[in-house]
């Protein structure tokens, strides 16, 4: 499975079943909590939604991560660009809307 641990994986599959309006400030602190204060840093967490990215196993947490995260600072890490210009472009008005990328 790439370069993802055991408790990255978990925390991961977490969020993937989750249905409330968690964010990436949450999907971070879980992460920490999983892993240790030294490894489960918010660097760590870009690099995980990086990788499940490319693996595809986790596309609501994905999403969900890359899209508060630019709706909090109105742009995205540079580890995420590519990810946040993908996601964007299969979306509709509305979603943008949604997500604060399309001002009214």
């Amino acid at each position: 499975m790439g370069k993802l641990s055991q408790a990255k994986i978990n925390v991961l599959n977490q969020f993937e079943t989750r249905i409330d309006d968690w964010n990436f400030g949450d999907f971070e602190k879980a992460l920490e909590q999983s892993m240790g204060e030294r490894y489960g840093n918010y660097q760590n967490a870009k690099l995980t939604i990086s990788e499940a990215d490319k693996i595809g196993n986790w596309p609501k947490t994905v999403k969900r991560y890359v899209l508060t995260n630019y709706s909090s600072f109105g742009n995205s890490p540079s580890e995420l660009v590519n990810i946040c210009s993908r996601l964007v472009l299969d979306m509709g008005d509305e979603e943008k809307e949604t997500w604060g990328i399309l001002k009214k």
